[in-house]
């Protein structure tokens, strides 16, 4: 355990449930393991191959792990998804309204060199996965569980999780961690879905035409060398201005991208990947809420500061062979260096989970992907 954390002695048991849940709703799913996806972002909208380069002039405090060697160069592959359980519209109908829906950008840099995290890991891999929102809605394994059981009686209504809170959604005590976690999941997904709370627009990013056009987080943090946490983020450059998109296309993100980056005017996407960077003498006496809790953010003292560059160049990405490739892609926080260990709960439980997920799938298709 990393000096960063801090285990409650429930987790591994909620953890267990929470596998339980998770296979048994796949099961659920796709009976007989028939046409198995991911359990989470099991909708991608593409897989492309991109060039993942370290910062030329990066200053030398921030040369750590895959960042140690300014200029350095990568390979990598990039999949864009929807984080619904399910492969339906890419902005299904809420309450009468085109959802926004929470986004993911999975990034496997290739090539990568040092100490692995899993000792039986030979993937050679860091892979980093993001979501289109600065944290995480739910805060930790305890949150995640109890949710975890709400779904599993009615996969698509999360708001009894609300009601075993203490306090309401309307009026909730903040005082209390459990209430005041429970308010900023509801705001959190509320967000997420671009409705609004107490009648003003809450949208985290306006609703991307293309999903290269948001800016993703890692959500949870990881270590970033000795002693010091980071909270990563992928920021586009330069956004375009495409045309409204057809909500009616139920693949109109994948189609954005067809145009971006195989239409006539086709040109190369590039991110900034940046990261706060924080001490564990900054955060002592803060963890539960600063590691600990992903639905906390660091505030805008922590600046991000840009280590690499994420480049993805014009390419075809509708062909057979990719398109498996994309299936057969295994992500998980847990394929890296030790310098860039994930911290927290949340990344404790999507370790087990992912690793669970990818069970189910190989058994039950052959497909890796977890």
């Amino acid at each position: 355990m990393s000096q960063l954390e801090i285990i409650p002695s429930e987790e591994a048991a909620q953890i267990e449930n929470i596998i339980r849940l998770t296979v048994g709703q796949m099961e659920k799913r796709y009976p007989g393991g028939a046409g198995a996806r991911r359990g989470q972002h099991a909708k991608d909208h593409a897989c492309l191959g991109a060039t993942f380069k370290v910062l030329d002039d990066l200053p030398a405090d921030l040369r750590v792990g895959i960042f140690a060697r300014p200029g350095q160069e990568y390979p990598a592959w990039v999949r864009y998804s929807n984080a619904a359980s399910k492969a339906g519209p890419d902005s299904p109908t809420v309450q009468g309204i085109a959802s926004h829906g929470s986004r993911g950008m999975a990034v496997k840099v290739t090539g990568v060199q040092g100490s692995r995290l899993l000792a039986d890991d030979e993937s050679g891999t860091q892979d980093f996965l993001m979501i289109n929102h600065p944290a995480f809605p739910f805060a930790n394994v305890e949150d995640y569980n109890a949710l975890s059981e709400v779904l599993a009686l009615d996969p698509d209504n999360p708001n009894p999780f609300f009601a075993r809170r203490k306090g309401t959604m309307e009026a909730p005590d903040l005082s209390d961690p459990v209430s005041a976690r429970a308010w900023r999941t509801f705001q959190m997904v509320m967000a997420i879905r671009s409705l609004s709370v107490g009648g003003k627009p809450a949208a985290l990013q306006a609703p991307p035409a293309s999903p290269v056009d948001n800016t993703y987080f890692g959500g949870a943090p990881f270590l970033f060398g000795e002693a010091r946490a980071m909270r990563i983020s992928a920021r586009p450059v330069a956004t375009m201005q495409p045309a409204p998109a057809d909500l009616s296309d139920q693949g109109y993100l994948r189609a954005a991208l067809r145009e971006r980056l195989m239409g006539p005017t086709a040109q190369s996407v590039v991110f900034a990947f940046e990261a706060q960077i924080r001490t564990a003498a900054d955060v002592e006496g803060a963890i539960e809420t600063q590691i600990e809790d992903a639905s906390v953010t660091w505030d805008a003292s922590h600046a991000f500061r840009q280590l690499a560059t994420l480049t993805i160049p014009p390419q075809d990405f509708e062909t057979g062979e990719r398109h498996s490739l994309c299936e057969g892609l295994f992500f998980t926080p847990w394929h890296g260096v030790a310098e860039h260990r994930p911290l927290g709960g949340i990344n404790r439980l999507r370790r087990a989970v992912y690793e669970a997920s990818a069970r189910f799938r190989k058994a039950s298709t052959g497909a890796t992907a977890g």
